[in-house]
């Protein structure tokens, strides 16, 4: 089977990690040229995109489009935040889906991804306006009381009129005039989920509060879903960077299984207290993610093992009790980049050596990395790690268990079993590579310099252990800073067989 693939950027945990585990699954990933793509400050290539699918529709007849609709309509995630493109522009570009659903004898299965404006706490201005740098905190707090006026909390009038006159009125005009447009595109996804041009519509919510702006759309959203009766079609969750992926594991079970439940799972939390856990930058707690991440996937719960009729594999959501840990410091917030995880890793050790199933760990101690101890535990016993058919601990609860429950569903449709299929390994190789060994215990050494050298040596080591634990060594491996700062990292691995060294992208 063919699908096309379209990223919300060309960030590795988007654009390459959605394509290895489509690989896993045995379907050929159909992904625009990285080079079409923009990076943190600059835009994609929208025109060169929409021409790109255009074309590859026409000439391979692929089985499904899954779409991140941010590139499409704005240049990516982060430029949805920063386009100054206008409302007619953006709804021009989404007009353009009526046409690629179309194809000889049917339906084009369409399936799209739509963030809803994220809202961030603090005066980080890297992935937002240059006006975020004097007055984040200003506008997440104005929004927050906006939010709550809308909701009938008159007690707030007050505030919000101190709160205004902290802003500029120009910032706060365009800051609404973004939230407005982004907002009627999304009204627009719905009536076209509606007119079944889209097959299946997310909305996803990254870096969000319980309050804002942001939560006033999801609920207006979640309510003209609901008028319209498409709750089994369109889904409304915390997430982003991993969404690409839980529409391709959509996907296929939506193709194995078309009239039946998709595969099913036991969950059991490491500790068992675990799921009251408020995950970070989500306005939740960590149960609530893993059940929104668990139904779009496709993954039926079940509470106990029913045999004769076993379930396919068991999640297991590996936390640090009540508190969940940062392995990023911001300014202005407590340091939590260690916690005393032993009483966790020993149930996690203990759940995955009762395991009957293929496991699906997800390992959410921590924001912004995986559980060290936890890892360093997991490759001195690689009968365990044999185990597994996904794990992953990066950046948020969503994306971690949204791209290891993805990964999870694709194991299962390949029908293989998990220490024998060396595309699993890849991704086990992968998300072991970057939320191990750089997240959880490199990035911190090179003190926000993104130095390629200091990458490489203090890498090799850690990439040695992983490699000699899975039983799996790459032909060869790239290592690099995709976006010029020590944030994220390539673990880049070939497409074809190479020497076998490790090298430095520059």
């Amino acid at each position: 089977m063919r699908a096309v693939l379209l990223p919300l950027d060309d960030r590795p945990v988007t654009y390459g990690f959605p394509q290895l585990v489509a690989k896993v699954a045995g379907v050929e990933a159909l992904v625009p040229p990285r080079s079409l793509f923009g990076s943190l400050n600059t835009s994609a290539d929208i025109e060169g995109i929409t021409e790109w699918i255009q074309n590859t529709i026409q000439k391979t007849s692929p089985d499904v489009l899954l779409l991140c609709l941010d590139t499409l309509t704005y240049g990516g995630l982060i430029n949805s935040r920063r386009s100054p493109d206008t409302a007619k522009s953006v709804m021009d570009r989404i007009s353009v889906l009526q046409n690629w659903q179309k194809k000889p004898g049917g339906k084009l299965p369409i399936y799209v991804q739509a963030s809803i404006m994220r809202i961030s706490d603090n005066y980080d201005a890297t992935e937002e306006k240059p006006y975020w740098a004097r007055y984040g905190r200003e506008i997440f707090a104005w929004s927050s009381q906006m939010h709550r006026l809308a909701k009938g909390d008159n007690l707030v009038a007050g505030s919000l009129a101190a709160s205004e006159a902290r802003i500029p009125a120009e910032i706060r005009q365009d800051y609404q005039q973004t939230r407005v447009r982004n907002f009627q595109a999304n009204q627009k996804l719905v009536e076209l989920v509606q007119q079944g041009i889209v097959s299946r519509l997310t909305f996803s919510l990254d870096d969000s509060g319980q309050t804002g702006l942001n939560i006033l759309e999801k609920e207006r959203l979640i309510s003209m879903v609901q008028q319209a009766n498409l709750q089994k079609k369109i889904a409304t969750y915390a997430g982003a960077d991993e969404v690409l992926c839980a529409l391709l594991a959509r996907w296929l079970v939506d193709c194995k299984t078309p009239s039946k439940t998709g595969p099913t799972a036991l969950v059991r939390y490491s500790p068992d207290e675990g799921a009251n856990c408020l995950s970070r930058y989500e306005g939740q707690n960590i149960g609530e993610t893993i059940s929104s991440q668990m139904q779009a996937c496709g993954i039926d719960v079940q509470k106990e093992d029913d045999r004769p009729n076993p379930v396919d594999f068991m999640v297991i959501v590996h936390t640090g009790g009540d508190t969940q840990g940062d392995h990023i410091q911001l300014p202005g917030h407590s340091d939590m980049r260690r916690l005393d995880t032993s009483r966790s890793i020993k149930r996690t050790i203990e759940l995955l050596e009762q395991a009957q199933h293929p496991c699906v760990l997800c390992d959410v101690a921590y924001a912004n990395g995986a559980d060290p101890e936890l890892v360093e535990a997991l490759l001195e016993r690689p009968e365990l790690l044999a185990k597994l058919s996904a794990y992953s601990g990066w950046n948020t609860t969503g994306n971690s268990t949204g791209s290891a429950l993805a990964l999870g569903v694709a194991q299962w449709y390949s029908g293989t079993a998990t220490d024998t299929n060396n595309n699993l390994k890849a991704c086990l190789y992968v998300r072991l590579a970057d939320d191990y060994a750089y997240q959880s215990r490199v990035r911190a050494t090179l003190n926000s310099a993104p130095s390629y050298e200091t990458l490489r040596d203090n890498m090799k080591p850690y990439l040695e252990r992983i490699s000699q634990a899975l039983s799996y060594k790459p032909d060869s491996l790239t290592l690099g800073f995709p976006w010029n700062r020590t944030f994220e990292v390539e673990i880049g691995l070939p497409t074809d067989s190479n020497s076998g060294s490790l090298s430095l992208a520059k």
